[in-house]
């Protein structure tokens, strides 16, 4: 599991101007959330919603709300989810007060698709705690956050959540020490310019047609130190070979790599790495 890209952890409603205006902050409770859950636990999201809204009219109550989590995540991927108002804890039944919003039925009149929960929250004092556990731990990113109160639609901004993974192949380095030979052959060559020839004194006159001398040519050696500069370069090129893969059992539950990953740290221990890490910015 990754981050999946940039989010943050709280978002406000409460600045964005209109008619009407739905003053709710959303923030990701870093505590009580499990992002790297260990072998047996589950992936734990806890949201702290609050009203800072006046009494008045231009303000709005909460009339409902929606997160746009992972279009995957079905409700029997949702282990367990748990809500409380103002510290009292509230019934959650599947179908009433929650339920999943997806393209073929959105939500109305918001139009939003996610998981919704139809929990009223009073503008001025309200505070809601919700916390969503999955079976499966999914990517961390920006997910939708909708609201609806008094005739009033709120969306656009997205707080940390879980979203969807990319279908990038898991991917693995593997190094080979090798010794490279290579056969080098040097072939030198001397090339020529272009000969000058240049009159020493005066020409000299003599009768007759007969020369003096009984060479047509004249040969000399010239010897010449080379020093040979030869770069090379090494490298490998690598080829796969064919791919195989060994079948495992088949089931209607998306797969659980937990079994085949590395024992993890606590809670608590991942939970402060990723806060000294600033893994979600602000």
């Amino acid at each position: 599991m990754t981050k999946n890209s940039t989010c943050d952890h709280q978002v406000d409603y409460s600045t964005i101007p209109g008619d009407r205006i739905l003053p709710f902050v959303f923030s990701l409770n870093m505590d009580d959330s499990v992002f790297y859950p260990s072998q047996g636990e589950y992936q734990k999201f806890c949201y702290d919603i609050m009203g800072v809204g006046q009494d008045t009219s231009q303000y709005a109550d909460l009339s409902h709300f929606l997160f746009g989590i992972c279009e995957n995540i079905k409700e029997k991927d949702i282990a367990e989810i748990t809500v409380s108002i103002n510290g009292d804890p509230q019934t959650v039944v599947w179908g009433e007060n929650v339920e999943i919003k997806t393209q073929d039925k959105t939500d109305n009149p918001t139009g939003c698709i996610g998981l919704k929960f139809d929990f009223p929250l009073n503008k001025v004092l309200g505070i809601m705690r919700v916390c969503i556990s999955l079976r499966n731990p999914y990517n961390i990113g920006p997910v939708n956050v909708c609201l609806y109160g008094g005739g009033t639609t709120a969306t656009g901004l997205a707080i940390c959540g879980p979203v969807c993974g990319g279908n990038e192949p898991c991917e693995s380095t593997f190094y080979q020490k090798e010794t490279v030979c290579v056969p080098v052959k040097v072939t030198p060559f001397a090339k020529p310019g272009t000969a000058k020839a240049t009159c020493c004194g005066e020409p000299v006159v003599r009768p007759g047609a007969q020369c003096t001398g009984n060479q047509e040519s004249c040969s000399f050696t010239i010897t010449q130190n080379l020093c040979v500069e030869i770069p090379i370069s090494f490298g490998a090129v690598i080829e796969t070979g064919k791919a195989v893969v060994r079948c495992g059992d088949v089931s209607e539950t998306e797969c659980d790599c937990s079994e085949d990953m590395p024992e993890r740290t606590t809670i608590e221990q991942r939970n402060e790495e990723i806060k000294e890490r600033r893994f979600f910015n602000r």
